[in-house]
Formats: C-alpha cells, structure tokens, sequence
C-alpha cells in the first residue's frame, strides 16, 4: 500500500475475494461490468483529455502495489514474477530484486516505514518484507494462514497491516521487527480485511470487504468501531483521507465512492464504473481511482460528482495507484503488465509571448544657456560690456556713459538678453564766486 492511497486491490485482493466467496454468482460480475460502463457512456467528451502514459513493466510480472520510495522513484510488486521492481518518474526500470522465499506468485501491497525503508506483504508466504533502497532484503515472520494484505506506516512509526486469512489487524515496528503484535476482534475469521490507512485522528481506518464495514483501530490496538456501509454487499476495498474531507473508500461490488467521517457517518456516490478499487487524492483535490473492471480511472470531487473515466489499454485491470514524487498519480495495471501515469493538475500554460521593445528615441531639447547677471551699474558702457561678456551673457545696450541699471536685476540668472540702460554722467556745478569787496 502506498501512503496515500487505498489499495487491497488488484489481482490480489480478487484471488482473496473469490476465495472467501465461493458462491459469488458471474451474473452478478456481468451486471456490476454494464453498470459501470454505462456510467462511463453518460460522462461528457471532455473526459478523454486527460493524457495517460503506460510504461511497460517486465511480461508476466503482474504489477501490483505500488509507492513512491524516499528516492524519488517508484517501487511496485510484481505478482507475478515475486520481485520488487524500481521505476523512474520518467518510466524507466533500473532494478528488479526477485524476494528469495517467495513459494509462488504471493505479493501484494508495499509502503514507505519510519525507517526509510519499503515495507510490502506476502499474503501467500504470510510474511511481512522488507527492502532498502539499495536493495537489502530481508523477510519477517511467518505467520500461519494470516494472509498480510493491506499495509501501512502508522503514525507511532510501526507497520500495520490487515491480515485477512485470520480476520486481524497486525503491527510490526522496524525497531523490532521480529515481535509482531496482532489485534482480534477485528470481527469473524473470514470478514475480508482488505486496506488499512493512518488517519488524522491518530488511528488506522480499514475496509471489511465480506463484513461490508469500515472499522478503526487506536495505536494501543483497540478496535473502537466497526461502521456499516449502508448498501449491502458492496464489498469495501481502498481507503484513503483527503484532509479536510474525512476518508473516502471505493465499494468494488456496488461500483459506488463513499465517504465516512470520523464520527462513522457514510455517505455513498454512485457512478464509479466498474470495480473501483484503489482510490487516492490528486493534486488537483479530488479523489481518483482504479476501476479494475472498466479499465479506467475514475475522478470524483470532495463534493460527490463523478467527473471523468479515463480510459487505459484495454484488458489491463487498473489495480493500485500512488501519488509519485513528480506530482503526477501512478498506477499499475495488473493484466496489462504496464505502469501508468496520470498528470491530475498539469502545468499551467506558457506564459504570453511578450513582443520585442521598440526603443523610441527622444529628442534631446538643449537648454539655452544661462548666466548670472554681474554687478555692472556705475560702470562706463565699456567695461560693462567686458563683465557681461566674461559672465557670457547676452545684452543690449540703451543709452550711453555709465550704466545706471539692468533687467534682470545683478546676481539673477537668465537665459534672455540682459538689457543695460546707460545715461551720460551729469557734470558737477562749480561754487559761483561773488564779487570782491571794494
């Protein structure tokens, strides 16, 4: 199982669904595959834009669970070929290790420990395994007919996961991986235990497919609540939390997307297609999920409105699906052999084309030259002249002798023509002599 997602899906979780229900009718698969088309059908066009990329996986490996690893890769199970296989966000396969005690086609779901390691289930060997990222493998317990399906990274940072051949919830902690702890009263031997996921509230939510519950179990081990799906037979499968939205489960027989709150409260939508299995939230803030049956997968909002049905290769039984570290949702496709990846929010657009800056040249305006009016009143017309020269002034002289005045006045600065207005100096008048006494 990925974190987050929802998963007991695939291959897997179909070979523990027909073990436990022998008697299922294929009538009933057929009308559970219409129904689900026919929703398909009633979904507007716009459903096919979304692109899909399918990357080949090794033949016969059956791709099953599938995690974003702490590398920024993705690491899927082949249950087919009992491997632990690696793939870039850009598709490519770089490692592929076969799990040495792996007696038959027995993997199932895988997710990311406290310990930054991968963490996946056996439910054929009933062992719990684990896997570095540069390979190291090694295997834990075997555990009698419990079947590990389901398995997640609680939040005390142990593993939890669903053992469904014993109707139990187990817990293994990477500081202590051989002391496995498991919890009963999880309801009758048998109930179809399928997906587990950590919650917000601080506890591990888990789907009962045959018991048609959804229970959950605090990190002490107590099972607190088993909530019943209110359609029956619907065969609850993959579970997930959108935060803000309470969790959200995909109902596999019943082609239906429920709801529950942490107060038990369910709330069903239906529309799902065919088979919906795994379920996990987008970037986009909806719910998107696998419909193994359809081959498709399917979008719901927070709201309850089933939006889309992209389709994928046909026949290849969509099983689980993963955010990856690009943003994008991974899924495996279990018939198909092949991973997929779908964008749930692709990149804006190109921002405009801004055209090329025309420069627009602007023409200088000179400015006229200013000068400071100099002090030249009581100076002869000559040596004004030399002043104003010498302060590069323009003038105009009016008159003649001596200047008496200019416009502007001294010491102002100008641009225009300093007008000098000059007059002759008065002669000064001698004493009149008065005539001698006689």
């Amino acid at each position: 199982m990925s974190v987050p997602r929802g998963a007991g899906s695939g291959r897997g979780f179909a070979w523990a669904r027909t073990k436990r229900s022998p008697g299922r009718s294929p009538a009933r698969g057929l009308l559970s595959l219409l129904i689900g088309l026919l929703a398909a059908l009633s979904l507007p066009a716009a459903a096919a834009a979304q692109a899909i990329v399918e990357y080949p996986a090794p033949p016969g490996s059956n791709p099953g669970g599938i995690t974003s690893g702490p590398d920024g890769a993705l690491w899927f199970v082949g249950e087919g070929t009992s491997t632990i296989y690696r793939m870039t966000t850009g598709g490519a396969i770089t490692n592929a290790y076969p799990v040495p005690t792996s007696s038959s086609p027995s993997l199932d779901q895988i997710t990311v420990g406290s310990d930054g390691a991968l963490w996946f289930t056996q439910p054929g060997d009933n062992q719990i395994g684990r896997i570095t990222t540069d390979g190291a493998l090694t295997e834990y317990n075997a555990l009698s007919g419990h079947q590990p399906e389901g398995i997640t990274a609680g939040p005390d940072g142990a593993l939890w996961y669903s053992a469904t051949g014993i109707g139990k919830i187990g817990r293994i902690h990477p500081a202590a991986p051989s002391a496995v702890t498991e919890h009963p009263a999880v309801g009758t031997a048998g109930a179809g235990i399928s997906d587990i996921t950590a919650a917000s509230d601080g506890a591990l939510w888990f789907t009962e497919s045959l018991g048609n519950q959804i229970g959950r179990i605090s990190t002490n081990g107590v099972i607190t609540h088993h909530f019943a799906v209110p359609t029956a037979g619907s065969e609850p499968s993959g579970i997930t939390e959108v935060p803000g939205a309470g969790l959200w489960f995909t109902e596999f027989a019943a082609n239906q997307i429920a709801q529950i709150t942490f107060g038990g409260v369910v709330t069903e939508y239906p529309g799902a297609g065919a088979g919906p299995s795994a379920i996990a939230g987008g970037r986009d803030g909806a719910l998107w999920f696998t419909e193994s049956s359809a081959n498709a997968i399917g979008r719901i909002t927070t709201g309850g409105a089933v939006t889309n049905h992209f389709a994928v290769s046909p026949g290849s039984e969509p099983s689980d699906v993963t955010t990856g570290a690009d943003g994008a949702l991974w899924f495996t496709e279990f018939l198909g052999d092949k991973v997929g990846r779908i964008d749930t929010n692709p990149p804006p657009p190109p921002p405009p084309v801004t055209p090329p800056r025309i420069p627009i040249t602007v023409p200088t305006v000179k400015k006229k030259p200013s000068c400071k009016v100099p002090k030249v009143t009581r100076l002869s017309v000559a040596k004004a002249k030399k002043k104003l020269k010498k302060a590069r002034c323009k003038y105009r002289v009016r008159g003649r002798g001596f200047v008496v005045s200019t416009k502007p006045k001294a010491g102002k600065r100008t641009t225009k023509t300093v007008v000098v207005k000059a007059k002759p100096r008065k002669a000064k008048r001698g004493r009149s002599r008065v005539g001698s006494r006689q």
